[in-house]
């Protein structure tokens, strides 16, 4: 039997009719099913535009804009309103920039918009279906469907116009310049190589090795480009370069880098870093030669960065590719990835103090060719604890030695744990 809706009084005046007052009814329904919803729409939007998908930061902004939007959608639909009245949410309008200054196409964020609007007209219908009279079923999905095209018209002709403002600043900067010129050399094309040699005043017929550079989430937006800078400087005088690097904004919270240079003192850049007032984290790359070794560069280190964001600070404020390109390379899947450590580990892939324990020893052990005295030195343990803790640990994997295909398996999952931690665990109380 159809439950009907007793209409509220949340539409704007008297003179709305029962189509109207049951399309806010709708949006009602819409608001107790809105975190749901948005969830729902985020994951939606990043699997069908991967362009969206780009790092943490991005998927941050991602959420905050699809949030900001479901809200204003859901009010604007419950409470009526001037359709001239309609503005864009500030989240909205940043996420549209941070687009533009990464160069991702506006056809990709108009689509995403284009999805959202699909999905909450199809949500709000059901609900209408569900409880509106026949009397006034189309009634009230005409006034649905006609207010809810008026706001994502609106929305889109706002963001477009943010978007391209920002592309239009950005490209004007120098910092854009360079972008531009950036982004032609890693597109692979027939890039004139001496018109961009001269734009970004760097030679490409030489080693280099790449880095992204991030700050902390504490440093403010205006206080980001001079900690940049003063990075740039530490960090080039540590690698033993007197050219200076060149630097290419990504956006107003991340750049690229490149030395002309073709060894790196991993152990000495860390130690600056760890040691310094730098608020940055760094994700750099191993060496390449000549214009493909520019763009396989920043290759490895936009795939370090991944395990960067995973690890969170507990894998420190340097990640290098040289030392996780295996766990780097597998991590472009993650939700595989997570399965195979899930699988592979058992019970000891669970995020909690004793599960850590074990594996760290565990790693360690196997990394030491299975010898206790070894493992218990650079542990500074007993060799008894060591034999108990990892007689722990393989029967936490239900596995054993005996199986050597099976122990290649766990040092690769171990390893990957190491770097990437509880992105790929399960959590305790999730286990109990």
């Amino acid at each position: 039997m159809r439950e009907e809706w007793t209409l509220g009084s949340s539409m704007a005046g008297d003179d709305f009719d029962h189509g109207s007052a049951y399309a806010s009814s709708a949006a009602q329904q819409m608001r107790a099913r809105r975190e749901q919803f948005i969830a729902e729409l985020v994951s939606v939007t990043r699997a069908e535009i991967r362009s969206l998908d780009d790092d943490s930061r991005m998927v941050e902004l991602l959420h905050a804009s699809i949030t900001e939007n479901v809200i204003a959608a859901i009010h604007f639909l419950e409470y009526g309103g001037d359709e001239a009245d309609v503005e864009a949410p500030s989240a909205a309008l940043a996420y549209a920039r941070a687009m533009a200054q990464r160069d991702v196409a506006l056809s990709a964020l108009i689509r995403a918009y284009r999805i959202g609007h699909g999905r909450f007209v199809d949500q709000a219908m059901a609900l209408l279906a569900a409880h509106t009279p026949a009397d006034d079923a189309l009634p009230a999905a005409r006034q649905l469907v006609h207010r809810a095209a008026a706001w994502i018209d609106r929305i889109c002709d706002q963001v477009g116009v943010a978007y391209e403002q920002e592309r239009d600043r950005w490209v004007g900067s120098r910092s854009g310049l360079r972008q531009h010129w950036v982004n032609e050399l890693l597109a692979g094309g027939a890039a004139d190589i001496a018109k961009a040699e001269d734009a970004l005043d760097y030679r490409l017929d030489r080693s280099h090795v790449a880095a992204v550079m991030w700050p902390d989430n504490v440093v403010a937006t205006r206080d980001v480009g001079d900690v940049f800078d003063r990075a740039r400087s530490a960090l080039g005088r540590v690698l033993g370069t007197s050219e200076t690097a060149l630097m290419v904004p990504t956006d107003e919270r991340e750049v690229r880098l490149w030395w002309p240079i073709d060894t790196i003192d991993v152990a000495t850049v860390r130690s600056v870093l760890e040691h310094s007032d730098l608020a940055v984290r760094v994700a750099m790359s191993g060496c390449g030669h000549g214009v493909e070794g520019f763009r396989r560069s920043l290759s490895e280190a936009e795939r370090a960065k991944v395990v960067a964001l995973s690890g969170g600070s507990a894998v420190g404020r340097l990640v290098c590719y040289d030392d996780v390109a295996p766990v780097a390379l597998m991590a472009t899947n993650m939700p595989d990835l997570r399965m195979f450590v899930q699988r592979t580990l058992g019970a000891l892939a669970v995020d909690d103090e004793r599960s850590g324990l074990l594996r760290n020893t565990l790693r360690e052990f196997l990394a030491r060719n299975r010898s206790f005295a070894g493992t218990a030195s650079a542990m500074f343990l007993h060799r008894n604890t060591i034999q108990y803790r990892v007689a722990q640990a393989m029967e936490a994997c239900s596995a054993s030695f005996d199986e050597p295909d099976v122990v290649v398996n766990i040092q690769i999952a171990l390893t990957a744990c190491r770097w990437m931690g509880p992105s790929l665990l399960s959590s305790s109380a999730a286990t109990r």
